[in-house]
C-alpha cells in the first residue's frame, strides 16, 4: 500500500536494559527507506544501532522536551509519536494510513490498550481502567483529546503550533490536543492502529502518577475558560462503579480491534471478588490522591544550582514568536522572567535559553503558603496591595508565589516588558518584594 514517510519519535528516561528494549521495539517496525526512526534519550544510556538515531537531550526531563527534540531531527510529512513503554505490531505505521487522511487532520491517534501480561495489583488495575484509551480521550465533554503516547501529527501542524509545551510535569498532550484545534486542524481516531502499553508497576509510582494527573488537569483549568476538572470522589466512583460489572471501561472501545499478533486480550473481566475490592480501595486512595494534585503546582522541580537573577522582566503571555520583546530579553545577562501564561506558539530557543516562571503554573497550595508567607513577613505591604490593584487586575494570592520569588532575589531590578497592564503589576510585585520598578 502507499503511504506518506514517517518518522518515529520515542522519548525514553530509564536503565540501559530498558534502553536496550526501546530501541529493539523500534528496529521490530516495518519501515521503508524514506521512513526515520528516532530514540530521544533523557538519561544518557542508550546505545544507537543503526537506522535508529539517538538524540541526546538531558537539559529538561521531560516527555514533551524529548518529543520536540526528537521532531527537530524528523524530515518527513508525518511524526508518530510512540512511548518507550508501548509495544508496537510491527504494521503499526502502515495501519494508520488504511484510509485516506483529509487535508484538515492535523494528528492520528491510534489506539492504547493495555499490555495482557499485567502481573502486580497496580498493573491489572491499569491495564482494567485503561485510562489511556484513545476513544475515551477523543469522547471528552470539553474538547476531543488524545493522549501522546501514540499519535501520528501532521509535520506542519506540529511546527504550526510550536510543538509541545515544555516545562509542565502533566497534561502536555491534553493541551497540544486542544491548541492543535484552536488552530483550526482536526484530530481523527485511527482504532486499527493499536500499542500495548504497560502500566505502573507499583502503588507507590501509581500514586505519584495520579497526583501529577490532578495537577496538570488543574492547569488545564487556569489556562482553557470553561474547563473544569471532576471532582475526585465522583471520578473515584465512577471507576468504583465501572468496576462492579466486570467488565472492563476499555472493553467496548476495543471488542472490534483485532489483537496484537500472539497477544490475547485483556479485558480485567476474569477479576475475582477479591481484585474487585483491591480495585475498589484503589479507587478510594487515587481519589485522594487527585484532591491533594489538584491543590499541587504543574511545575517540575527544578535543581536550584542556577545564580541569582540580576534583572527579573515582569511579562503577559511570553516568548511569543516574533515578538520584538523577546530578543530584548536575550540581550540581558542573567534575566529571569515572570509571565502570565504561555502564548499560543511558544518562541523553544528563547524559552529554553531563558529562566521562565509562569503564575498559570503556581497551584492552589503555592498561592496558599506563598500569601501566607508574604503576609506574616510583610504584613505591611500586602496591606497596601489592594490600593495599588485596579479593576479586573490578579488578586494578591494570584501573585504571592512571584512576589515570593522577587523576595528571595533582592539584587535584582524589577523591569516591564509589555503594556500598561503589565507595568501595573509589575509595580506590584516590585512594591510587594520591596523594590521600585526600574522605568
Amino acid at each position: 500500500m502507499s503511504r506518506p514517510s514517517v518518522t518515529v519519535v520515542m522519548p525514553f528516561a530509564g536503565d540501559a536494559v530498558a534502553g536496550a528494549a526501546a530501541v529493539h521495539a523500534l528496529l521490530a517496525l516495518h519501515t521503508r527507506p524514506d521512513d526515520g526512526l528516532v530514540i530521544v534519550d533523557n538519561s544518557g544510556v542508550v546505545v544507537a544501532r543503526p537506522p535508529v538515531t539517538v538524540v541526546r537531550a538531558s537539559a529538561e526531563r521531560s516527555p514533551a522536551y524529548a518529543r520536540n527534540a526528537g521532531a527537530e531531527h524528523a524530515s518527513t510529512d508525518w511524526i508518530l509519536f510512540l512511548d518507550a513503554d508501548c509495544r508496537a505490531p510491527s504494521g503499526l505505521l502502515d495501519s494508520y494510513f488504511e484510509r485516506p487522511v483529509a487535508d484538515d487532520v492535523g494528528a492520528l491517534a491510534g489506539e492504547v490498550v493495555p499490555s495482557a501480561d499485567a502481573r502486580t495489583l497496580a498493573e491489572r488495575y491499569g491495564a482494567a481502567q485503561n485510562f489511556l484509551s484513545q476513544q475515551a480521550h477523543i469522547a471528552h465533554p470539553y474538547r476531543p483529546r488524545a493522549v501522546a503516547a501514540n499519535l501520528m501529527v501532521r509535520r506542519v501542524a506540529f511546527e504550526q503550533i510550536g510543538g509541545f509545551y515544555e516545562g509542565v510535569r502533566a497534561a502536555e498532550d491534553t493541551d497540544f490536543s486542544w491548541r492543535l484545534q484552536e488552530a483550526g486542524w482536526r484530530i481523527e481516531l485511527r482504532p486499527r492502529a493499536r500499542v500495548e502499553h504497560t502500566y505502573r508497576a507499583t502503588i507507590g509510582e501509581l500514586r505519584r502518577q495520579w497526583r501529577g494527573y490532578a495537577a496538570g488537569r488543574a492547569w488545564l483549568a487556569r489556562r482553557y475558560q470553561g474547563f473544569q476538572p471532576e471532582p475526585a470522589v465522583r471520578r473515584g466512583a465512577r471507576r468504583g462503579w465501572r468496576g462492579l460489572p466486570l467488565r472492563s471501561r476499555h472493553s467496548d472501545a476495543v471488542a472490534s480491534i483485532p489483537p496484537v499478533v500472539g497477544s490475547p486480550r485483556n479485558d480485567g473481566r476474569g477479576a475475582g471478588r477479591l481484585e474487585r475490592g483491591r480495585y475498589l480501595a484503589l479507587d478510594a486512595l487515587l481519589a485522594a490522591e487527585e484532591l491533594t494534585g489538584l491543590a499541587l503546582s504543574n511545575r517540575p522541580v527544578k535543581d536550584g544550582t542556577g545564580e541569582p537573577a540580576q534583572v527579573v522582566l515582569v511579562a503577559e503571555r511570553f516568548p511569543a514568536q516574533d515578538d520584538p520583546l523577546v530578543e530584548f530579553a536575550r540581550t540581558l545577562e542573567r534575566a529571569r522572567v515572570e509571565a502570565v501564561a504561555r502564548p499560543g506558539v511558544v518562541a523553544r530557543d528563547v524559552a529554553r535559553v531563558l529562566e521562565i516562571d509562569y503564575r498559570e503554573d503556581d497551584g492552589i497550595a503555592a498561592r496558599a503558603f506563598a500569601l501566607v508567607r508574604l503576609a506574616t513577613r510583610h504584613p505591611v505591604r500586602c496591606a497596601m496591595d489592594p490600593l495599588r490593584r485596579g479593576p479586573g487586575a490578579p488578586r494578591l494570592s494570584a501573585l504571592a508565589p512571584a512576589a515570593v520569588r522577587l523576595v528571595r532575589e533582592p539584587g535584582a531590578r524589577v523591569h516591564a516588558l509589555g503594556g500598561e497592564d503589565v507595568h501595573a503589576t509589575a509595580k506590584r510585585l516590585a512594591a510587594l518584594s520591596g523594590r521600585r520598578l526600574d522605568r
